[in-house]
């Protein structure tokens, strides 16, 4: 709620921009923001503040850059939008948003029960969090259909349905159908086991033949990502933490997801271990906490971190400070590549998943038997990192020789582990 002495859409900028500093927002962000909330005072003049909403704010916007002779990029198209969503958010809540919370997947009421069902059955049974946000989206585009096709129950699914559903998805890639058609015969199996619905309908549903290891996966040379690592001015903020979670996706291969899960307490210093919870996976792995990467992480608690309570390490730099997010590590190392001067070319992978591809490769190519590639990577099995071995034939070859282990590559890298 808003206080009662804005009364203006003037008196709401001025009471965002307060709160602004406040929360010690950086000049040059609350700049950016006055670019637009400026021309909206100007353009509103004393118009009341309930006149205010998205819809004002984006007749505004559209009559502004009508009104220019050169067009906005996206990218400032994007912010200038972005400004007007948060003053509508603070006009409503009296706070400044962070973020946008995950959004909800909606399922129609025809199917909104069994489906949530299936959902938190997934969930008793302990399934990945990624997992089940995969399969909510799948349920949500099999939910749209339904709906679309006038199922009034989940009781009166049918042949036909599965079959227009399945021919529907022509439109995606052979991934998301793969993908979508196992979510399919899972929910099947489960809403007749459950007696929902009157036949097995899972026989209906085509196998889809995909092999995911079939793609080669993205992969630097050592030299390049050690071009990349060099290439960090690490006498600014932004430096000294981009560093160290590059370091942690080049030197060790955690996945971005892991590295903006990371908090404080995953770091056991005594042991010189990085303990945590693979995001993907749910399985728990320890890696040595090698001593560049150590030394990288401290310097950025100590000299560059923002101070915050909040237990997660990586933290973005301008205020609010919020968490780094999986795609902001992401964009990070694109960034980091692209500064670099690392050619990417079309199709190439380029974020902390590349980084740790290009370790893996790296590995098979100094000849580190898979066993040992497995454990540096969080792999349960060989299996999963066998997909590794297409980078090369010749390295296939070399997994079969005895030789030295995982370790002592990382230390020939830059990266040793102190000793106790």
């Amino acid at each position: 709620m808003i206080n009662e002495e804005i009364v203006t859409i003037s008196d709401l900028v001025n009471a965002i921009s307060a709160e602004m500093v406040r929360l010690d927002y950086k000049p040059s962000v609350l700049k950016q923001y006055h670019i637009v909330w400026n021309k909206l005072c100007t353009h509103s003049g004393e118009r009341h503040v309930e006149d205010f909403s998205i819809q004002f704010g984006m007749d505004f916007l559209e009559e502004v850059l009508h009104m220019r002779s050169n067009p906005l990029t996206e990218a400032t198209t994007h912010r200038w939008m972005k400004a007007i969503y948060l003053l509508s958010d603070f006009k409503r809540t009296g706070i400044i948003t962070l973020r946008k919370p995950k959004r909800e997947f909606v399922f129609d009421d025809a199917v909104r029960i069994p489906f949530q069902l299936y959902i938190a059955y997934l969930k008793s049974i302990e399934t990945s969090d990624a997992h089940i946000r995969d399969t909510s989206l799948y349920l949500e585009r099999f939910s749209m259909y339904l709906a679309h096709n006038g199922l009034a129950g989940i009781s009166e699914l049918e042949a036909g349905h599965i079959h227009g559903f399945v021919n529907s998805l022509a439109v995606y890639e052979l991934p998301t159908i793969y993908h979508t058609v196992c979510m399919l015969r899972g929910v099947l199996r489960y809403l007749y086991g459950e007696k929902r619905i009157q036949h097995d309908l899972c026989a209906l549903v085509p196998r889809i033949r995909y092999n995911k290891k079939a793609k080669i996966p993205s992969a630097y040379t050592k030299e390049e990502v050690e071009r990349m690592i060099n290439s960090i001015d690490r006498g600014n903020q932004r430096g000294k933490r981009d560093y160290a979670l590059i370091l942690l996706a080049a030197r060790l291969g955690l996945r971005a997801s892991d590295i903006a899960s990371l908090t404080f307490s995953s770091f056991m210093w005594e042991k010189n271990t990085i303990e945590l919870i693979q995001q993907k996976t749910g399985e728990a792995v320890v890696l040595p906490l090698l001593n560049d990467v150590g030394k990288a992480v401290i310097d950025y608690i100590r000299y560059a971190r923002p101070k915050s309570d909040s237990k997660h390490l990586f933290l973005k730099l301008n205020a609010p400070n919020d968490v780094m997010y999986a795609n902001s590590i992401h964009h990070t190392v694109y960034t980091r590549l692209k500064e670099a001067g690392i050619r990417i070319p079309p199709g190439k992978k380029h974020g902390p998943h590349a980084l740790r591809h290009s370790l893996a490769s790296a590995l098979l190519e100094s000849n580190v038997p898979m066993p040992t590639i497995s454990e540096a990577l969080g792999h349960s099995d060989t299996e999963s990192t066998s997909v590794y071995l297409k980078i090369d034939a010749k390295r296939l070859k070399a997994c079969a020789l005895e030789v030295p282990e995982f370790y002592g590559f990382i230390k020939d890298m830059g990266g040793v582990s102190d000793e106790a």
